[in-house]
């Protein structure tokens, strides 16, 4: 008999757990259900360990290891003739700890779903213990009676009469009464409720004065009456929910007419922490040690619990003699007697019923038990039995039902909140934007656990509606501005299975501006760019049939394919950190020549500035100089010495062709990878674009240009299309030149050349513009940075070119034309008018579109670009600059404009000499 005095087990039983000599002995079944108190060292069976004076049934300490071995948990005690079971489930906190540590480690379950499995397991459980047990004890931590349980009591009543056949079959060959059989059940189980915490609180030892007696008793006790008044409550509400009935029979349960049915613990001095409980005996020893000596030593799970079932010393030599009003031994002890000597007879009314009631065989009980067990829990439930399982189960999910109605009340509501005011055609964010309406509305109506699922099929719902042909397409233009199309296809784009039944077309924004020609003699409508090639290269490709086609243009280096299979170059931005300053940043290492006539060596490095401010101001290009922009000072590489070795320090004056000749570049250019973008100081070496953004073309002589006149351009504002001048003073041969310029050569400055012919100084002025385009099409040059050109129709130009010479022009300024929105103008062409002379004028543009960081654009060259003499040339700059990283658009933010700026040293000019 050590496995039954020593632990419990959990069902389904094995078939030798009762010895031979107890399987004859009449037993009566006792369950344990309800609810228990947070509290880590006792469960809601903890007050049957006194009453068996063995540590049976432990709390979380003690069921850590077991807690998942089974739900129903039994205890056989022989020398009583008593089974109890004890029903453990996600209300009690054991399983409670462990069910939520699940539900924290995995995250494909939800505590709604978890709950609702768990509630249905419940009832199925307690429908379980309904038909085994005679008497089933309801736990509950608080003072009050829950209503929810009438809601449940009347579900597993119904769902009872429902399984009763099912339970016939499986008993019927056991040997048990005909009314068993029938019913299913041994009687109608005696419910009690016990209740661990009671709003009066109660001293046995509190005295009325210190006289050293105690106060007479009361008729009745306060907590007496306070457990008639629950009774009264309960059987009047359990009588008209019609829970029980006047004959127990026909009832799930029945509760005595003329017996307690209701317990309060009411004494607060038991243990509940073993530290202090062991700290208490530690003291009530050391005082008491004599008295105690003989007394047996009981462990803490049943000296803790003998206080509160009233077995205390103090309780038991108490003068009123009254200890046992408050024994919860004595409260359920006199229902088992009555169950294991007469039975239960609850019936009332006018006419009497003979209840029925039998108790089983040892042996027979634990046959039929385990044979109940196995149908209502098995993996595979009987066909008989399984629709009423799924009945309880919709029984159960009330709240579950009801939220289910209300949500699909509300969800047409919030569809049609969604459809309200809709576009033909429209992108993510604007869907985004009316499903949160909808979920806001959705929100403000539908309740209960139901919600995110019905939120789920909301968004299906929605995006639905939107994909079937309501998409818009989600292409942004350079501008910002999106395509107003339906979701469709480029002919750039792979066809896909996906997407092969998507219309093809081209994007459009169906915003138009008004731009020039690359020469700037035309003006033609601009459709809103998506792609780089379309705004530098495909506009300017279509005008060039009709204005500047036959131009003589300067041809920029571009990718040259090798085989049809050529793809688009990937880098990441740290191999292409390592190679800045490879394209277009070379400076060319030809000696100049200074104001003064003294050739300067070659063979120091120059930067940008000894190529601008330096030789425009006519002072020397010394060899330590560096350009420096955005913090940093890029140094121009050295040259390549197979170029620059012979290479002579005059050049030819007179020169056969109208348009200048590209440099070779200094390696060789890749022929199966092209440069996605444009190229700039952070693009790699060796790689082109596949079209130029850049152009560069010859309007004519030099003497198309009429400086009291100004450009004969359309779209330039009144007065601001007058190009600035700058003066450079040269060395000339007397005869070869004997009227040169606009000035004669100055006194005393004549000395004979290197060959014995006399030399004069002369000055050669050369005309330079930088036109500002805005999107309305409105043109205007600067003489500086924001300062437009303003010149009457009887004034000449005042200022000079050195602001433009010597200063970074910023790439934006504000234009002048009316308007509300304050278009802002964008440097677009650069016009140069260079004179007959001894003197060659260069071009090598930089242009920086952003603040730092952000590369520095050029045409890719490899040096500057000579002009020709005595012509007029128009260097048309790229509309969108397109890096690595996307493009380079005008900055939101008004203070970052400064930082976009054509850097100095876009002009640069050398003298030429001839024999």
């Amino acid at each position: 008999m050590s496995a039954l005095d020593a632990q419990a087990v959990y069902f389904p039983i094995k078939d030798d757990f009762v010895p031979y000599q107890y399987k004859e002995n009449k037993i009566c079944v006792v369950s344990i259900v309800g609810k228990s108190s947070y509290k880590a060292f006792s469960s809601k069976a903890s007050p049957f360990n006194p009453i068996l004076d063995a540590d049976v049934f432990k709390g979380i300490d003690g069921l850590q290891d077991k807690v998942n071995a089974g739900e129903i948990e039994c205890y056989y005690d022989a020398d009583s003739n008593v089974v109890y079971l004890h029903h453990t489930s996600v209300l009690d906190t054991s399983r409670l700890a462990s069910e939520c540590q699940k539900l924290k480690d995995s995250s494909g379950k939800d505590f709604q779903s978890l709950w609702q499995q768990e509630d249905c397991h419940n009832a199925k459980c307690l429908l379980y213990l309904f038909h085994v047990s005679h008497i089933i004890v309801i736990s509950y931590p608080g003072s009050s009676f829950d209503i929810t349980y009438v809601r449940l009591f009347r579900i597993l009543d119904s769902i009872r009469m429902k399984v009763q056949k099912c339970v016939t079959e499986q008993i019927c060959n056991l040997p048990i009464s005909k009314d068993w059989k029938y019913n299913g059940r041994p009687c109608s189980p005696r419910v009690l409720f016990v209740y661990e915490s009671s709003t009066i609180e109660y001293d046995p030892d509190e005295l009325v004065e210190n006289t050293g007696y105690r106060p007479r008793p009361q008729r009745i006790h306060p907590i007496k009456r306070l457990q008639h008044c629950m009774e009264d409550q309960i059987y009047k509400i359990l009588r008209k929910s019609r829970v029980i009935t006047n004959i127990s029979n026909n009832s799930l349960f029945a509760v005595p007419a003329n017996q307690e049915f209701v317990f309060y613990h009411v004494y607060k001095n038991a243990a509940s922490d073993p530290v202090a409980f062991f700290l208490q005996q530690i003291r009530e020893n050391s005082i008491q040690r004599d008295l105690d000596a003989e007394s047996p030593r009981k462990s803490y799970q049943s000296s803790r619990r003998g206080l509160s079932a009233g077995g205390s010393e103090r309780s038991r030599s108490s003068p009123s003699g009254r200890h046992g009003d408050f024994s919860f031994k004595e409260f359920l002890w006199q229902h088992i007697d009555m169950a294991l000597t007469k039975g239960f007879d609850d019936n009332v009314g006018r006419h009497p019923v003979t209840a029925t009631f039998e108790l089983p065989t040892s042996e027979t009980w634990f046959t039929l038990a385990n044979k109940l067990y196995l149908m209502f829990f098995a993996e595979t439930l009987d066909p008989k039995l399984q629709p009423h399982c799924i009945t309880l189960k919709s029984l159960l999910k009330t709240d579950l039902r009801f939220s289910e109605n209300r949500c699909d009340k509300v969800l047409p509501v919030a569809e049609n909140t969604y459809q309200e005011n809709l576009p033909t055609h429209y992108v993510t964010n604007y869907h985004l934007t009316k499903l949160a309406q909808a979920k806001k509305v959705f929100s403000q109506f539908a309740r209960g656990p139901a919600c995110d699922r019905y939120l789920k099929e909301l968004e299906e719902s929605c995006e639905r509606y939107w994909k079937n042909g309501r998409q818009l397409c989600e292409e942004i233009s350079l501008t910002g501005n999106h395509c107003i199309n339906p979701l469709h296809r480029t002919e750039d784009d792979i066809e896909t299975e996906s997407r092969s039944h998507i219309p093809v077309m081209s994007h459009s924004s169906q915003l138009r501006m008004k731009a020039a020609c690359n020469c700037g003699r035309k003006q033609a409508d601009k459709d809103d760019p998506f792609t780089h090639k379309a705004a530098n290269y495909d506009f300017y490709t279509k005008l060039e049939e009709m204005c500047c086609g036959k131009l003589d243009s300067y041809t920029f280096p571009v990718f040259e394919p090798s085989s049809t299979d050529v793809r688009a170059a990937t880098f990441s931005s740290i191999t292409a950190s390592k190679t800045r300053n490879v394209q277009g940043v070379k400076i060319s290492q030809k000696d100049s020549i200074s104001s003064t006539g003294k050739t300067e060596p070659s063979g120091v490095t120059q930067g940008m500035a000894s190529l601008s401010l330096a030789l425009s101001l006519g002072q020397s290009g010394g060899g330590s100089d560096m350009f420096v922009h955005g913090g940093q000072s890029n140094c121009s590489p050295l040259p390549d010495p197979d170029v620059t070795q012979n290479q002579d320090h005059t050049e030819d004056q007179s020169t056969s062709s109208s348009a200048p000749v590209s440099p070779l570049p200094s390696r060789q250019h890749s022929t199966t990878e092209y440069l996605p973008g444009m190229i700039n100081t952070e693009s790699p070496a060796g790689l082109l674009p596949k079209f130029p953004s850049w152009s560069l073309v010859c309007l004519g002589k030099s003497n198309i240009y009429n400086h009291t006149q100004g450009m004969d351009l359309p779209g330039f504002q009144s007065g601001s299309n007058f190009l600035l001048p700058w003066d450079i003073t040269v060395q000339a041969e007397r005869d070869k030149w004997p009227t040169v310029g606009e000035t004669s050569g100055k006194k005393g400055k004549q000395k004979k050349g290197t060959r014995g012919k006399e030399l004069t100084e002369m000055n050669l002025r050369v005309y330079i513009g930088e036109e500002y385009e805005c999107p309305r099409g409105h043109r205007f040059f600067c003489s500086g940075p924001e300062k437009i050109i303003k010149v009457s129709s009887t004034s000449t130009v005042k200022d000079n070119a050195n602001k433009l010479v010597n200063l970074d022009m910023p790439l934006y300024c504000p234009c002048h034309c009316r308007s509300s929105k304050g278009y802002m103008a964008q440097m677009m062409r650069i016009y140069i008018v260079t004179p007959d002379g001894p003197l060659r004028v260069s071009v090598n543009p930089l242009i920086q579109p952003g603040p730092h960081p952000c590369p520095i654009f050029h045409p890719g060259v490899g040096e500057e670009i000579d002009l020709t003499a005595g012509s007029t040339w128009v260097l048309r700059l790229p509309s969108i600059y397109m890096g690595e990283n996307g493009p380079y658009t005008i900055p939101t933010d008004a203070a970052q404009l400064p930082a976009c700026r054509l850097l100095k040293g876009t002009f640069n000019f050398k003298e030429v000499s001839t024999e």
